[in-house]
C-alpha cells in the first residue's frame, strides 16, 4: 500500500508529461463551467480513471489468487511475495536512478487500449458529469509503465479486493497532480523533479521490498524448526 502510494505521488510527474494532452481534452472549451462545475468534472474524470485502475487491480489479484491455488497455498504465496518484493525494488531503482527497469509491462497493456480508445469519440468532449466518468474510465486504459508495475504488485495481493485496494491507493498517490492539472500541478511538478526527494522515495521503497524478502529467511528456519522437532535424533544409550 505505501510503495503504491509512494510510486503514484513520486512518478506523477510522469503522468502529467505523458497525460497532459489527455488532460486538455477534459479541459477544453467546450467543457467550460463555472469552477465548481469545473471542479466536479475534474474529480469525475479522475474518479473514472480510479475506477479502471481498480478493475486492473482485481483482475490482476484473481491471476494471483489462481497462481496461488494452482502452485499450493504456501508456494503461491511465497511466489507472489518474492515476486512483490523484487517489483517493489525495481519500482525504487526506477525513482532513485531515474531507470526504466518497468516499462517493459507497458506492452501488457498496448491491446487493451487499442480496443478501449475507440470509445472516446462518443464520449469526449466532457459536457456531462456521466461523460466525464466514463471518459476517465477509457483514460485508464492508456498503456503505462509505472501503473502496469502497480498492477503487477496487486497481482501478488492473491484477492480481487486487495488487489482493488492497492491500484486505488496508487490512483491516490497520483491523484493531487491530475486533478490540480492546470492549476497549480506546476508547484507540485517542481517538487517532485527535486532529486532530493525523489532519491528519498525510492530509498524508502527500495527498503520497503527488502523488508518483504526477509520472511522467506524466517520462514525457512521456522521450517526447518518444526522437521527438527517433529523428528529428533535417536539418542545413543
Amino acid at each position: 500500500m505505501a510503495t503504491a502510494v509512494l510510486a503514484g505521488f513520486f512518478g506523477s510527474s510522469h503522468c502529467l508529461g505523458m497525460c497532459g494532452a489527455i488532460v486538455v481534452l477534459f479541459e477544453g472549451p467546450a467543457t467550460s463551467l463555472p469552477v465548481p462545475g469545473a471542479w466536479l468534472r475534474r474529480f469525475l474524470y479522475n474518479l473514472g480513471r480510479g475506477l479502471f485502475y481498480a478493475v486492473l487491480g482485481g483482475i490482476a489479484g484473481v491471476g494471483g489468487a489462481v497462481l496461488t491455488k494452482v502452485a499450493g497455498i504456501e508456494t503461491g504465496l511465497m511466489l507472489l511475495r518474492f515476486l512483490a518484493a523484487i517489483l517493489v525494488i525495481a519500482i525504487g531503482l526506477n525513482l532513485l536512478f531515474d531507470w526504466q527497469l518497468t516499462r517493459f509491462l507497458e506492452s501488457a497493456g498496448a491491446g487493451l487500449w487499442q480496443k478501449v480508445s475507440r470509445l472516446a469519440k462518443h464520449i469526449l468532449p466532457a459536457t456531462t458529469p456521466m461523460r466525464a466518468l466514463a471518459g476517465g474510465f477509457v483514460w485508464g486504459a492508456l498503456p503505462c509503465g509505472l501503473v502496469y508495475s502497480a498492477v503487477a504488485i496487486a497481482a501478488t495481493s492473491g484477492s480481487a479486493s486487495h488487489g482493488a485496494v492497492i491500484m486505488l491507493a496508487f490512483w491516490s498517490g497520483t491523484l493531487p497532480a491530475l486533478l490540480l492539472a492546470g492549476t497549480s500541478a506546476g508547484l507540485l511538478g517542481r517538487l517532485r523533479r527535486r532529486k532530493i526527494l525523489r532519491q528519498a522515495a525510492g530509498i524508502i521503497v527500495i527498503l520497503i521490498g527488502l523488508a518483504a524478502m526477509m520472511p522467506f529467511g524466517s520462514h525457512r528456519g521456522a521450517h526447518e524448526h518444526h522437521a527438527a522437532t517433529a523428528f529428533p535424533p535417536t539418542m545413543e544409550a
